[in-house]
């Protein structure tokens, strides 16, 4: 790399393409970074949009899984297909109905070591006393009667039930 040197006498006229050079590459940094900048903003006021889109959706699927399970109920009641109430002891429906316990378990009722459910505890106070909407419980709990055909055996994989939902 050469190094310019002004010497006396020189003509000042001969360093001006150098000048222009120097002006012109600071021209181009600085709107380069004034554009990095314009962009990191629209990706952060898009991120927040979508993050809030993302919130806004979430909102609606648990209105809407909601609005379902209120609706399979109706329809088991509907239907006379209510074989397991909220009146059923717990001990009366996990002994009937093995895989209830798991069923339980998924929804912290019972059914797990960490939930402390009095087996001759009514479903529906043990549900009341744990914070839970009943409806969604005694779908999952109907459906298992329904689907095994009244023999509590259903596959596995069929029956698991979150009981952690991890959102990142």
């Amino acid at each position: 790399m050469q190094t310019l040197v002004y010497r006396k006498g020189a003509n000042p006229m001969s360093l001006l393409p150098y000048l222009a050079l120097g002006l012109i590459g600071m021209f181009m940094v600085w709107r380069g970074n004034r554009r990095h900048k314009d962009l990191t903003e629209q990706v952060e006021r898009l991120g927040s949009r979508i993050y809030q889109l993302r919130r806004e959706l979430e909102t609606a699927q648990e209105k809407a899984e909601q609005a379902n399970m209120a609706l399979q109920y109706d329809i088991l009641t509907l239907k006379g297909d209510l074989k397991i109430t909220a009146e059923m002891p717990i001990g009366d429906i996990i002994s009937n109905y093995p895989q209830a316990q798991q069923v339980l378990a998924g929804f912290h009722i019972g059914g797990c070591d960490s939930c402390s459910v009095d087996n001759h505890q009514p479903l529906g106070e043990a549900v009341f006393s744990n914070g839970r909407d009943i409806q969604p419980i005694l779908v999952a709990l109907n459906t298992l009667v329904l689907e095994s055909n009244g023999h509590g055996q259903v596959d596995a994989a069929r029956l698991k039930m979150p009981n952690v939902k991890l959102e990142f």
